[in-house]
């Protein structure tokens, strides 16, 4: 569930169809998104899912899965 939220939260800032999205797309080279394009995802999860991300723990993002890893972590309570 987490995974199909973030994929269509990208999929609208990358304008482009959801069902492209995997687990292992890569945030800068499969679509081209920039820093504002990882910002716009950044704070649209946090809306979506309630949580706080991290500045810090943007830089660790490299994937669509790390962003639902750390979605799922923070959502449990785990930071």
């Amino acid at each position: 569930m987490v995974f199909e939220k973030v994929a269509q939260i990208l999929a609208e800032i990358m304008d482009c169809d959801s069902e492209d999205i995997g687990p292992e797309t890569e945030l800068t080279v499969d679509y081209g998104s920039n820093a504002i394009d990882i910002a716009k995802l950044v704070i649209e999860c946090e809306k979506k899912f309630k949580i706080t991300i991290y500045d810090e723990d943007v830089y660790t993002f490299r994937t669509v899965s790390d962003v639902v890893e750390y979605v799922e972590k923070m959502r449990s309570g785990r930071s």
